[in-house]
């Protein structure tokens, strides 16, 4: 007997977390015992970014949770939540992937309260969630795992600095003017790309500087160019903790030109450029798609036992 799992997205753009959510929904949708299916707000875009355009038959038109055995929400999707519509044993797994969570300025300090099982995508955002004293559940760490689409062989790696600016893009603007003024050939990311270009950019650069928020639950872009073997200079971003080991498989740097310039200048050294794309490789296979999998299927199976 089958266990039925109802999603909710309010999909407006695509984002990390939405790819996160999804990889879930198919770990969901893998699982012998569990029958996943995902409900979208009024005003979500179903174009090419869309996660789930390829599985319209898991689509359900009506808000309806208390026919389900159990929710899956994450973010602001406790939203959508009305306790009235819900039994009040219903189960409800609470995918948490930013440490802003616990920030009490913002409205997802207020979920802690609701009762559910919490599953973070990094110790540091477990460690920043339990400093509240306000989490309504258990809480479980399962590392964000890298969910990368086949890409072409990528060949000889061209000679420009990849930025990743999306996030800070007057830093990356200023690093991209000291850097070409240096010599360098750059290519600035400040708006999003379609995600296989993204990636393509990513995998010809010949190092990538990366530049999340000050804060991040685990920040998938630098595990993502250390799983395509380019070398990384980013920032600390606290999540990022998770994977980096600056010094070894990245180079870590302070959210200023000067600081991101000199760690430029110390991979323009050719051996440190290749250990650190070597390391990150190793890095990156302990994050697979299958190890996420398996843990969130032993937490399943922990609480709620498979049905007969």
């Amino acid at each position: 007997m089958s266990r039925r799992i109802l999603f909710f997205r309010d999909y407006e753009a695509y984002s990390g977390g939405h790819g996160k959510v999804r990889d879930y929904f198919e770990h969901c949708f893998a699982h012998p015992d569990w029958v996943p299916s995902i409900h979208f707000s009024e005003r979500s875009l179903f174009d090419d970014t869309n996660p789930w355009r390829g599985c319209p038959d898991r689509l359900v038109a009506r808000w309806e949770p208390g026919e389900y055995d159990a929710l899956f929400v994450a973010g602001l999707d406790w939203c959508r939540l009305d306790d009235s519509e819900l039994p009040a044993d219903m189960p409800i797994v609470n995918l948490i992937q930013g440490i802003r969570h616990a920030d009490s300025g913002l409205p997802l300090r207020r979920f802690l309260g609701r009762e559910a099982l919490r599953v973070c995508v990094s110790q540091p955002v477990a460690d920043a969630i339990h400093a509240t004293a306000e989490v309504n559940g258990p809480v479980r760490v399962i590392p964000a795992a890298l969910s990368l689409p086949p890409l072409p062989e990528p060949g000889n790696r061209s000679a420009y600095v990849f930025i990743g600016a999306l996030k800070r893009p007057a830093l990356g603007r200023a690093l991209a003017t000291r850097l070409r003024l240096a010599g360098h050939e750059v290519r600035l990311l400040e708006t999003p790309l379609p995600r296989a270009q993204y990636l393509s950019q990513l995998a010809q650069a010949r190092l990538a500087v990366l530049l999340p928020c000050e804060c991040e639950g685990f920040y998938l872009p630098g595990l993502e160019a250390m799983a395509l073997g380019t070398p990384v200079v980013m920032l600390d971003a606290v999540g990022n903790r998770q994977y980096a080991r600056p010094g070894e498989n990245c180079e870590f740097a302070e959210a200023m030109e000067e600081s991101l310039a000199l760690a430029v200048a110390r991979l323009d050294e050719p051996a440190r450029a290749a250990s650190y794309a070597a390391q990150g490789l190793c890095s990156a296979e302990g994050f697979s798609l299958e190890s996420e999998r398996a843990a969130f299927w032993r937490l399943l199976d922990e609480l709620f036992p498979p049905a007969f």
